[in-house]
């Protein structure tokens, strides 16, 4: 099992930071790779998603689908990820917390996450995936406040 850890400072506050969380075309734009994500019918709150990355030894197609769960907003909920590319099997679960900050006017949004890799990928081992999720990542929520518009902003 994987383990992977973050945090991102977004300059609005907490609900407008939920909002845009609970956004799934803002989501499928900051997704790197992803051009859309489909919602799975029969299964509330679940997407399907297909990315193409170009990081290295985790490049290539991926195929997934992504479920929310345990809601609280606007505090934290679960993302439980699944999927197959590359020869691989990927299996994770992200807790994320928001936490506004007073002093700052900023909100504070951290994640932990799970994941089990099979196949290609695990051979390739944490040292090298580890970057290249940390760089997705952030990479992800650099576009997601960018998306938020200005009249919403704390700064």
């Amino acid at each position: 099992m994987m383990k992977f850890t973050g945090v991102f400072t977004f300059n609005a506050d907490q609900q407008t930071v939920w909002e845009i969380l609970m956004d799934t075309k803002a989501i499928a734009q900051a997704l790197p790779g992803v051009e859309e994500l489909i919602p799975v019918a029969d299964e509330p709150d679940t997407w399907r998603a297909d990315a193409k990355l170009g990081i290295a030894a985790i490049s290539g197609t991926y195929s997934g689908r992504i479920r929310m769960s345990e809601q609280q907003p606007p505090d934290k909920y679960r993302l439980t990820v699944s999927g197959e590319g590359q020869q691989s099997i990927i299996n994770g679960t992200t807790l994320i917390h928001l936490r506004y900050d007073e002093e700052q006017k900023k909100t504070i949004l951290t994640w932990e996450a799970e994941a089990s890799v099979s196949g290609k990928l695990a051979s390739i081992g944490q040292r090298v995936i580890s970057p290249a999720v940390k760089m997705m990542s952030g990479q992800f929520f650099k576009a997601l406040d960018k998306q938020i518009p200005s009249e919403k902003r704390t700064s």
